[in-house]
């Protein structure tokens, strides 16, 4: 079983690619190796795999400095800003793991 807290906290502290972590993000949710910290395509891919169905926004905080994603189904809504744009998706798929593990 994945440690989605151990990941959740390693993304709340980075600060750009990380390979060791692309490697546990694909480990924990089998999937190829890929650079998900490091490329807003496979950052957006990993949610299109993991989280079928949802709807994922990405943009900029209101100043236009910080990007935020946002992951949403129904009245499931959660956001994430980070400094960059794959950072952000990922810290949002991330806060879905948790609401799904405590199901």
């Amino acid at each position: 079983m994945a440690d989605w807290g151990a990941l959740a906290e390693r993304l709340e502290v980075a600060t750009g690619a990380d390979a060791d972590l692309d490697g546990m993000l694909a480990q924990s949710l089998s999937l190829p190796a890929n650079i998900y910290t490091g490329s807003v395509d496979a950052a957006r891919a990993l949610v299109a795999v993991a989280l079928p169905g949802w709807h994922l926004h990405v943009g900029f905080d209101v100043s236009g400095l910080f990007p935020y994603a946002a992951i949403t189904q129904g009245d499931i809504h959660v956001e994430a800003t980070a400094p960059t744009v794959p950072l952000a998706v990922l810290r949002a798929a991330l806060k879905l793991a948790d609401h799904f593990q405590s199901r």
